[in-house]
């Protein structure tokens, strides 16, 4: 029995602008895409498919994010009442110059600074929810390599287009490095998406690892022969727009007959991506940590309380967002980066080889020192 193919998803109603605008960006950047993978390849793009796959998902987003920025404007704004009350405190944190008392915050200054902080807690708020509507960011999170697969369309369309030179080869090979990147990211929320499970992850993992290496290693011939690899890279970029945004995530290239030549390596370039997750994350749990400790020294905890607690909830919160956010195993790996930038000596791989050669040739002597006293004994006279 043939199904009907799903219908494209149509504009939202006027009373949702944002869904409106995500949208219209969506239309905007898959149409150009069609056009790019025409000019360069000569190929069509599947355009419904695209755009049913980036269907704008700000369903319940919302919601947390204002908790979020409430939490947060609530305790900057408690921080700065806090100051004010110190100005006026006779030994207060915050004397004025001088060392003479301040003049006392009146309720009308109180409310004033609330009334500052909601504000641009509320500016913040629109600006983000508008910033996503033109990116088209409210997208499920195993569908976002679609956007760098298409901007990988962009870059081949300008190197083929007359008179581009090296600028363009240059950021055409950035881009597909940023495409298998994605890839890889995507791969454990797709993981999430199924359960979590460690064969499942790995599986995800293993094989958009190495269809980002045949992505590099194509990027790389951008340097002998431009136009060959622009056309590899445009076919590759968009078969893999269409693979994911359809769900295949374990047979991507399964249809350009690549898979047999994926290379067994993983990509030469993790080290920048390392560098950004471990980034994003302690700078996470150090801001997390600062509002702590600004929430406990307003309820006027001791400093030997509040100071060992930040010391442990740093790198304890920076293991629990990279677990959450890669999985276990990639988390501990990232750890044992940040234990070698530290100093300290990870475990060598050859350590553990060593204890079983170690305990074959404790074997040996025991069998040996055995032997010779099973000879010893032979030889004796009998009782």
């Amino acid at each position: 029995m043939t199904l009907a193919q799903p219908l494209a998803p149509v504009a939202p109603p006027l009373w949702r602008p944002l869904r409106r605008l995500h949208h219209r960006t969506v239309e905007r950047r898959t149409a150009a895409a069609a056009r790019d993978l025409r000019a360069v390849v000569g190929k069509r793009l599947d355009v419904a498919l695209l755009r049913r796959a980036l269907a704008c998902q700000a369903d319940g987003i919302l919601v947390p994010r204002l908790i979020a920025v409430g939490f947060l404007a609530m305790v900057v704004a408690g921080f700065l009442i806090t100051g004010m009350k110190g100005l006026c405190t006779p030994g207060g944190y915050l004397p004025t110059s001088g060392g003479e008392v301040g003049p006392c915050p009146t309720h009308q200054d109180k409310v004033n600074v609330a009334e500052m902080v909601g504000f641009w807690a509320v500016a913040f708020v629109v600006t983000a929810a508008v910033r996503s509507a033109v990116r088209a960011a409210d997208v499920r999170p195993a569908q976002e390599p679609v956007f760098p697969a298409l901007a990988v369309l962009r870059a081949c369309a300008r190197l083929h287009e007359a008179g581009a030179g090296h600028a363009e080869a240059a950021q055409l090979s950035v881009k597909a490095q940023a495409l298998g990147q994605a890839l890889i990211d995507a791969a454990g929320r797709v993981a999430g998406d199924y359960g979590s499970r460690a064969s499942t992850r790995t599986r995800l993992l293993d094989h958009a690892r190495q269809v980002a290496a045949l992505l590099e290693r194509t990027a790389d011939e951008l340097l002998p022969d431009r136009e060959r690899a622009t056309r590899e890279l445009a076919e590759l970029a968009g078969t893999i727009a269409e693979q994911t945004a359809d769900g295949r995530f374990t047979d991507l290239l399964g249809a350009m007959g690549q898979p047999p030549d994926l290379p067994t390596s993983a990509p030469e370039s993790p080290d920048r991506a390392d560098g950004r997750r471990l980034a994003v994350a302690a700078v996470t749990a150090l801001l997390v940590t600062i509002s702590l400790a600004v929430t406990t020294g307003m309820l006027g905890l001791p400093a030997f309380v509040t100071a060992p607690l930040a010391a442990i909830t740093v790198p304890l919160l920076t293991f629990l967002l990279l677990a959450y956010r890669f999985g276990l195993v990639e988390a501990l790996r990232l750890v044992q980066v940040l234990r070698t930038v530290r100093g300290e000596n990870p475990v060598e791989p050859t350590a553990t080889a060593e204890r079983p050669a170690a305990g074959q040739a404790e074997q040996t002597g025991e069998a040996g020192h055995a032997g010779h006293a099973g000879q010893a004994d032979e030889g004796a006279p009998p009782p």
